[in-house]
């Protein structure tokens, strides 16, 4: 099924099709399909008849084809510069116009492209060539924003200090070298800059009526001339001359400069107006939804259920965190995760990621086997509608909006029915999994006086209620019904009102507009980012270690061995078996978890965390217990030594010190074997173990039977007593 964004090309290399060319815009109505042909130099788009390409498909003459993003597209917002962004948002600003609206495709149409082009550049005053650049490198570099990010990767001299020889200075030369004799405007001070930011928040924050009423009342309490009235007293100084005071423009430009034009906005208008009149459009309604992934919703809710670990079936862990995505058109259920986090954006990623890939892998890790066509869902909306909490940060926005060219929709608070289709799924999914009378389950009603504990019956884990959950999904999506939803082209069609029906449906007529954006662009934006460390083990994250797949020699963990442990950029996912880290061109590697860490494997990362926080925890009788028996273990070594001491002060015979050091090896030998003769000594029985042996005679001593070293062993053994050698 073709799609906008998917790059095609040629087998044969036959015309058009000599290069791979990127799939602009489609029309089944027209049979029409628009390109862009991916070499240089770039030309305008071309177009073609929309099933003559669809044949060539069919008939493997044309094939599509992936097209690797450069280096310096994948980067997150993290990564970028403040000029970046700068950068990025003035190429995609400038032709923004010509994508987005009611007629954003008549750019498109055969014989249109250059005229629409030529009015739009003298329109935003700019020359045409600067407009078709854009265009192609927003083309050439797959539809997104970050297209327009500097390819600085192979510039500058990193490290190499810069000298500027004779004279000469950093920057630009200045564009007029002589003299100025017009009055020039005031160059503002920081000073400057925070009194007309004081001054403008009058305005922002509505206590005056104009922005010029704002600007007269900084000048009359900041920029009045220190000259006394001739009475002496502090009134009547006059206003300061033009070339010491700020003009309206610079008071508006700095005023903008330093709060959000939807902020002043919002702060103008007043929180009732703003969410009544002037907020982002969100609709509650699916009529004028183009089709599935045209618009998600997100919600989170705590299930009313408590879980168990399972590391340790009697630690009771607390209830779960369900978020679900869903798709507006269809009700399909395209993305769900169950967490112990509460509902933030670091757990809402988790479900927008499941929601954009591959159910049947993602249902294998909890043992359940599906078909592709049982959840065919990996796809990106144009639009996601979501709460406030997980939303309104500058991570989700970089992610979401910048990185993945979503437009996001946040909710204002105690508006939840404003996202109807996600809330009533929860209570659909409720019921279906009748978690409420589950062991561990909340009743409705609050316990009373004398009855048991229901968190005491909880039974579950995560990985059981995670298999509930999506067991649950997979029936909603199949057999919840909703006739409202059907189109009367699909009541003529006769298409089930489910979830699956509906999206099939859908996808046979090619009316599902994916986001199709690249794996690699996925996994950036929406996994987690955070900070593991290299060491000698290999990669050390969240208290397990991982296999270093870019360094299958070891020599880099060696180094951290050496010289202590590196830092280094992790992306994870919520299964704690493998994590993701980039290589030196951009593309993600998964690095497995190490054998060793056998106990985590299955585990989610949650459950490893809190494992890792209950056993390494100390009671206080624990540390009780540990401290006294430390403080018993210094008396005894204590008492010990000063019995040794007063021993040998006991037996102690003056001799120069080069005796006592003399023969040290022999008396260590002779101390080995009478050891060797005491553990003997202590052996079961009270005797020496002595095999049968005819009798000694009479006359024979201990000298001729056991040699000199071991008379003199025996000999001093037979001195061997309790306080020490006997006299």
């Amino acid at each position: 099924m073709l799609s906008n964004n998917q790059v095609v090309e040629s087998i044969f290399s036959d015309a058009p099709f000599e290069y791979p060319a990127r799939i602009l815009w489609m029309n089944r109505a027209s049979d029409v399909v628009t390109l862009f042909t991916l070499h240089e130099p770039y030309k305008a788009p071309w177009s073609m008849r929309l099933s003559e390409c669809e044949a060539m498909l069919a008939a493997e003459k044309l094939r599509m084809v992936t097209m690797r993003l450069p280096a310096f597209m994948l980067q997150s917002d993290e990564e970028l510069s403040p000029a970046a962004k700068a950068t990025r948002e003035r190429g995609w600003n400038l032709i923004r116009p010509l994508l987005e609206g009611d007629d954003r495709y008549q750019i498109y149409f055969p014989g249109k492209f250059g005229a629409i082009v030529k009015a739009y550049a003298e329109t935003v005053g700019k020359n045409k060539k600067s407009i078709f650049r854009l265009l192609y490198r927003y083309w050439t570099y797959g539809m997104s924003p970050n297209a327009f990010i500097g390819k600085f990767a192979n510039s500058g001299a990193l490290g190499v200090a810069r000298e500027f020889v004779n004279g000469k200075k950093p920057g630009r030369p200045p564009k007029y070298l002589g003299e100025v004799v017009e009055n020039s405007s005031k160059i503002l001070t920081d000073e400057d800059k925070e009194l007309v930011r004081i001054g403008y928040s009058l305005f922002k924050d509505n206590d005056v009526k104009h922005i010029t009423d704002a600007y007269h009342k900084m000048l009359n309490h900041f920029y009045r001339a220190e000259i006394p009235s001739p009475d002496g007293s502090a009134g009547g100084q006059p206003l300061k001359y033009l070339d010491q005071i700020p003009t309206l423009n610079q008071f508006s430009y700095w005023g903008k400069k330093v709060f959000d034009e939807m902020d002043v906005r919002r702060g103008r208008k007043g929180e009732t107006k703003w969410a009544m009149d002037h907020r982002a459009l969100i609709g509650n309604a699916y009529h004028d939804l183009r089709g599935p992934c045209h618009r998600f919703e997100i919600d989170a809710t705590i299930a009313d259920v408590y879980l168990v670990s399972r590391f340790n079936r009697n630690w009771i862990i607390g209830r779960p965190v369900v978020y679900v995505v869903i798709d507006v058109t269809s009700r399909m259920i395209v993305g769900v995760h169950v967490g112990l986090e509460g509902p933030s954006w670091n757990i809402a990623r988790h479900a927008l990621f499941n929601a954009f890939t591959d159910k049947v892998s993602y249902c294998a890790q909890f043992g359940i086997a599906i078909n592709p066509a049982d959840w065919p869902c990996e796809h990106l909306p144009w639009e996601l509608v979501a709460d406030r909490g997980e939303m309104l940060s500058g991570a989700a926005e970089s992610g979401i909006v910048s990185g993945l060219y979503i437009n996001l929709d946040i909710l204002p608070p105690f508006r939840a029915d404003w996202k109807g289709t996600v809330e009533r799924s929860f209570r659909t999914l409720h019921d279906l999994t009748q978690i409420k009378w589950q062991a561990g389950g909340i009743k409705t009603r609050e316990k009373e006086r004398g009855q048991r504990d229901y968190r005491l019956d909880a039974t579950l884990d995560l990985y059981e209620f995670t298999r509930i959950i999506i067991k649950s999904v997979l029936h909603w999506n199949h057999h919840s019904r909703d006739p409202d939803r059907l189109s009367k082209v699909m009541i003529e069609q006769g298409v089930e009102p489910t979830p699956i029906a509906i999206w099939n449906w859908a996808a046979e007529n090619n009316l599902i507009e994916a986001n199709v954006r690249s794996r690699e662009e996925v996994y950036l934006h929406l996994l987690p980012l955070q900070r593991g460390s290299v060491q000698a083990g290999g990669i050390f994250f969240k208290g397990m270690f991982y296999t270093n797949a870019l360094d299958p020699s070891g020599k880099r963990s060696a180094r951290a061995r050496a010289n202590g442990r590196e830092a280094i950029d992790v992306w994870h996912e919520p299964l704690a078996d493998y994590v993701w880290i980039k290589d030196a061109s951009g593309e993600f590697v998964k690095c497995p978890l190490r054998g060793t860490e056998a106990k985590c494997k299955g585990m989610r990362v949650e459950e490893v965390e809190d494992m890792l926080a209950i056993t390494g925890a100390v009671s206080p009788d624990t540390k009780y217990a540990d401290l006294s028996s430390r403080v018993d273990l210094d008396e005894f070594i204590e008492s010990t030594v000063a019995t040794a001491v007063a021993e040998k002060e006991q037996v102690k015979v003056p001799m120069p010190k080069s005796a006592i050091l003399k023969d040290i090896h022999d008396k260590r030998s002779i101390e080995r074997d009478a050891e060797r003769l005491r553990a003997l000594a202590q052996a079961p029985g009270g005797e020496l173990p002595m095999a049968p042996q005819a009798a000694l005679p009479a006359q024979v001593t201990t000298q001729e039977y056991a040699g000199a070293r071991g008379a003199e062993v025996i000999s001093l053994l037979s001195r061997v007593g309790r306080g020490g050698v006997k006299k």
